[in-house]
């Protein structure tokens, strides 16, 4: 199988002449900080997972993507540094528009990612608390349906049934609590 450069708008394949061209490809490294550093320079989305995409075992950059400096000419075969990092990349103008690449830096992402997080502990609060006074509300009137029949201004159906309202209503508040 050829294998084709990763990097968005890329259309390198690694060929039997392409070592004559100049056109070398390399393995994502096993190194996991290096290999993210790649990933993030690449700045590429998997849009089938919703998040930053991952290389495959068989995944490859071709040396386009690399400055002159990052390789190691010394040996008959072209090898890159060690830990240099990928930083040519020209990603289609349509392209850079869209959610299809990352475009913020990775500080600016964590920083929204905490502000969404913290909107959604807000949002979490706010809803116990509405919870907490749905509680309070049906202690309440079943205090007020309790009152009411022991003072005869209601019938005992009247009360089984407004009883039977309430139950229904905190049944459903204690599933809503459990479920969240």
């Amino acid at each position: 199988m050829v294998k084709c450069c990763s990097a968005i708008g890329c259309a390198s394949r690694c060929l039997p002449n392409s070592k004559l061209k100049g056109l070398t490809f390399h393995v994502f490294p096993t190194d996991e900080n290096v290999k993210r550093k790649w990933v993030l320079a690449m700045k590429r989305l998997d849009v089938n997972a919703a998040g930053i995409w991952e290389p495959k075992k068989g995944d490859v950059l071709c040396s386009r993507h690399f400055k002159k400096t990052d390789f190691d000419r010394s040996a008959p075969n072209i090898k890159l540094k060690p830990g240099v990092i990928p930083s040519i990349f020209d990603s289609p103008s349509h392209l850079q528009e869209h959610s299809y690449s990352v475009m913020d830096s990775p500080k600016k992402l964590k920083h929204k990612l905490d502000h969404v997080i913290s909107e959604l502990e807000d949002t979490k609060k706010s809803l116990r608390n509405v919870l907490d006074r749905e509680k309070r509300f049906q202690k309440s009137l079943r205090k007020t349906i309790r009152e009411l029949k022991d003072e005869c201004l209601i019938s005992q159906e009247t009360a089984n049934r407004l009883e039977a309202f309430c139950w229904e209503c905190c049944q459903e508040s204690i599933e809503r609590d459990y479920i969240s």
